[in-house]
């Protein structure tokens, strides 16, 4: 499925979108990633996956229809890279992220659809537009997903149990 041999990150000049999370480290492995800040973690900026299953995956996530857990890992063991991106549990080396994912939803959300529309910008350019356009499909679906589930929130769930005077959030 993904036509780029690798993470578009590691080409110099591509722009990917991040997510900010505290990371502690240890010989330089991470031992703790959090969506919060920890003690003895540093913010840093982790990168999303290339990979349209994990993306369709925290896209869900994001909005509330899976509770599947964050886990995030190195980007290239093999290099002396030392960024992180979101994986999937048990990748080799992946951390499981701790903190409630309902606090940053709306920016995993928007950062998600931000890598798909990226991904079919950057297929696009290399001239695989069939890619492209899957990809660009991808960040459509998402984008209906969220209008679906805003549209199917009872006004109880909009406003926590208290009165709303009639709207709907």
């Amino acid at each position: 499925m993904d036509a780029l041999p690798r993470h578009p990150a590691l080409s110099p000049g591509t722009s990917w979108p991040t997510l900010r999370m505290w990371v502690r480290r240890e010989d330089e492995h991470a031992v703790l990633v959090a969506l919060a800040p920890a003690r003895g973690a540093r913010p840093e900026e982790v990168l999303l996956p290339y990979d349209a299953a994990l993306l369709i995956l925290l896209g869900r996530i994001a909005l509330g229809s899976s509770r599947a857990a964050l886990y995030a890992a190195r980007l290239a063991e093999e290099d002396a890279d030392r960024r992180l991106v979101l994986c999937a549990r048990g990748a080799p080396g992946a951390v499981r992220v701790r903190g409630a994912v309902s606090s940053v939803a709306d920016t995993l959300y928007g950062r998600t659809r931000a890598a798909m529309l990226t991904a079919g910008r950057l297929l696009r350019a290399s001239g695989q537009d069939d890619e492209a356009a899957h990809w660009g499909a991808l960040a459509r679906q998402l984008l209906l997903a969220k209008r679906s589930a805003r549209r199917g929130r009872s006004v109880r769930a909009v406003s926590g149990g208290l009165p709303t005077l009639g709207k709907r959030g």
